[in-house]
């Protein structure tokens, strides 16, 4: 799950490893500033808060079972918008698959990643009601939230910047529901399984 980046921190000079191979940016274990890989190693973008506290069974570091599956927490995302926020658990499995686990308000989505051309979408003029195209299909469109990223903490596989925007879109179409997240030219297709507290069996 894990491979040696041979890299140091930019800020502090502290060797960064053990990180995971789909790792894209995290936070230094020594001096709290968040990194960015790329081809020439690793960059920093300065101190960022980091997501709020708030109850929940999920946390750094904790590992489990899902589906006869092991997995370890290995980051995490705080999305805001105008009603309140949700958190993205970022979930890395032996097996070497990974996924999104929402957290809202108790309930849990494990989100897989989709394949889907999204160049024919428009996804800024979309509205609730509206279809857009997308895949070669149209998608009907439930809702739309413009939010922003409120926190980050541990290591995530997108390199992403406190504050910065992010679209939002739920769609349906063929029996399917899909999620949509959108920053600058980033776009983020799953599909989502409801599962419950129950589901996560933990160390």
């Amino acid at each position: 799950m894990a491979f040696s980046s041979l890299q140091s921190c930019p800020s502090c000079g502290v060797a960064i490893s053990d990180v995971s191979a789909h790792t894209r940016s995290t936070e230094c274990p020594h001096c709290a500033n968040w990194l960015y890989l790329s081809n020439n190693g690793w960059t920093t973008g300065g101190l960022f808060e980091h997501a709020l506290d708030a109850p929940s069974m999920l946390r750094l570091g904790r590992s489990g079972v899902f589906s006869d599956r092991r997995f370890v927490v290995a980051g995490r995302l705080r999305i805001a918008y105008a009603s309140g926020f949700w958190d993205e658990w970022w979930l890395e499995f032996d097996d070497g698959t990974h996924h999104w686990l929402e957290e809202d308000d108790g309930r849990y989505r494990l989100h897989k990643n989709r394949e889907m051309d999204t160049s024919g979408a428009d996804l800024s003029g979309a509205r609730v009601g509206s279809n857009i195209n997308m895949g070669g299909d149209r998608w009907f469109v439930t809702e739309k939230i413009n939010a922003q990223v409120a926190g980050t903490e541990g290591s995530l596989p997108v390199a992403v910047t406190p504050g910065e925007q992010v679209l939002c879109i739920d769609v349906i179409g063929g029996g399917k529901k899909l999620s949509i997240e959108a920053s600058g030219n980033d776009v983020t297709i799953s599909q989502s399984l409801v599962v419950s507290g129950a589901d996560l069996r933990w160390d």
